[in-house]
């Protein structure tokens, strides 16, 4: 357990870093592009991002999973032959078949514009799908540093492409380009980093395996779907309702709103899966306990900060077509406290084969998503994003609720997610005095303003930290500093 906990950590912290890295190189390179792009153009190719997409999860069908939990000992080659085939034939007929109907789509998301940019975004997924199993592989190998370096990589590639392209004056199709080049340098890092002869070499067909991989993947399949759905769906829906330009303001409140969850949480929640996977049934519940503890710590206050900082940050880094960001970013930011807690659910589950479970849990999620924005549409665009946190927070409580009947112990799990939550809501609260209180003062610059409320941030939370998770903060050192001194140990030798 020591070793599968260790390399788990360690590939935690590779993953978030990176990530953090990488989108940090992202959200620059969006910060930018806001200069020459409209909400409008950016509404439509997104809502088209988010079509080819969604037809590369309903023809996935939990293949990657089946690799990483199955894909072990004298079976692994004819199982990953089996997935490899799958995947790509089922990609190409999936993404293919939206390529020649786009021409359709577009009018029933109310807009032709978007079918324009189905195709291109076709082969752009297309190329990334190339790389899914092999990266699985790595995944299960838990050799986490190349998916790092193809976060970090692909951020920056995208960004600059879509800036060259977007200074050129090729509106709309600059997001289009970015993403092929993205995609294509991440498929060739991950391609030279796993190899590929596990997963290109000839197995003989087996029709058996073939139906236990539906069977395994069928509940994964509508859980993806509707999981990756409850992430983009959103976006088709306010399209429809509100327009274009609603649409691009959304979009851009929810990438900055979900950073947190995406490129913290989310990156824990893939290290845990074969983790847990390689561990003793036994040993899983105290495993599981101690990655949401650590979790919490570190998402909420990045979650609940971020919205507190929302309006003075986008007076700051936003020109004034794109200032009605800030209210949806207050509002969206809850998305980032409850999400991740369904990743590492999730993984919890997976590791089990309890799929049925989380099909429904994502099921129940995507109608509470979908209904509340289409019922609160008519007290605006606001109002709509409000269905957001309620959603991913009655997924979150529901998910726990599962995994406490499992395992866990319900006080340690519990107090796992309050006390942080206490202590990022005081913070939060401190924050939104301090940018008040210095309002009777007429401080205007954006800049002196956030910095000071970063800084008062980040006193009150470690201060608050290290007096309610006085435990999980000592764990958390504890990971850290064994973690610095193995890379030392390794520098060594």
């Amino acid at each position: 357990m020591s070793s599968i906990g260790g390399k788990a950590a360690r590939g935690a912290v590779w993953t978030i870093l990176s990530s953090i890295g990488g989108r940090a190189i992202g959200v620059i390179g969006t910060l930018i592009v806001t200069r020459y792009l409209s909400p409008d153009a950016i509404g439509d190719v997104g809502t088209a991002m988010i079509l080819v997409m969604t037809m590369s999860w309903l023809t996935s069908i939990g293949i990657g999973q089946y690799v990483i939990v199955r894909g072990r000992g004298e079976e692994a080659a004819e199982v990953i032959w089996h997935a490899t085939v799958t995947s790509l034939a089922f990609g190409a007929i999936g993404l293919g078949g939206l390529a020649l109907a786009a021409a359709v789509i577009g009018p029933h998301v109310g807009a032709h514009e978007v079918s324009e940019f189905v195709p291109v975004l076709a082969i752009a997924v297309g190329i990334r799908r190339i790389s899914v199993i092999p990266e699985k592989l790595l995944v299960q190998r838990m050799q986490f540093r190349a998916i790092a370096l193809t976060q970090t990589l692909g951020e920056a590639v995208y960004a600059g492409t879509t800036i060259f392209f977007a200074h050129h004056g090729h509106g709309a199709w600059s997001v289009a380009y970015g993403n092929i080049a993205q995609f294509s340098l991440v498929t060739i890092v991950i391609f030279a980093a796993a190899g590929l002869r596990d997963w290109t070499s000839p197995r003989p067909w087996s029709w058996t395996r073939f139906r236990d991989m539906m069977r395994f993947g069928g509940p994964l399949a509508v859980e993806g779907v509707l999981h990756m759905g409850s992430r983009y769906w959103d976006n088709v829906a306010v399209r429809s309702l509100f327009g274009a330009r609603p649409t691009g303001l959304y979009n851009l409140a929810y990438n900055l709103a979900d950073i947190p969850a995406v490129h913290v949480g989310e990156q824990i929640g893939m290290v845990l899966l074969p983790s847990l996977a390689g561990m003793e049934p036994a040993q899983r519940p105290r495993a599981f306990e101690r990655a949401t503890a650590l979790l919490s710590i570190i998402i909420f206050p990045l979650a609940l900060g971020l919205g507190a900082v929302s309006d003075t940050l986008i007076r700051l880094v936003l020109s004034e077509e794109w200032q009605d960001v800030a209210p949806l970013l207050t509002v969206l930011a809850v998305l980032s406290v409850f999400r991740p807690i369904g990743w590492v659910v999730s993984a919890y589950l997976q590791a089990q084969e309890r799929n049925k479970p989380l099909m429904y849990l994502e099921l129940i999620k995507i109608v509470m998503l979908l209904g509340g924005i289409l019922a609160l549409s008519p007290f605006g665009l606001r109002a709509s994003a409000c269905a957001v946190g309620g959603a991913f927070a009655l997924n979150a409580v529901l998910g726990v609720w599962l995994v406490l009947r499992n395992g866990p112990r319900p006080r340690v799990l519990i107090e796992g997610f309050l006390r942080p939550l206490l202590a990022s809501a005081i913070m939060a609260a401190a924050v939104v005095a301090l940018r008040l209180s210095l309002s009777d003062y007429e401080l205007e610059h954006p800049g002196v303003l956030l910095a000071a409320e970063i800084a008062l941030g980040v006193v009150v939370y470690v201060a608050v930290a290290l007096v309610l998770c006085r435990e999980t903060t000592r764990d958390l050192f504890r990971t850290l500093k064994d973690m610095r001194s193995r890379r030392a140990a390794g520098r060594a030798d």
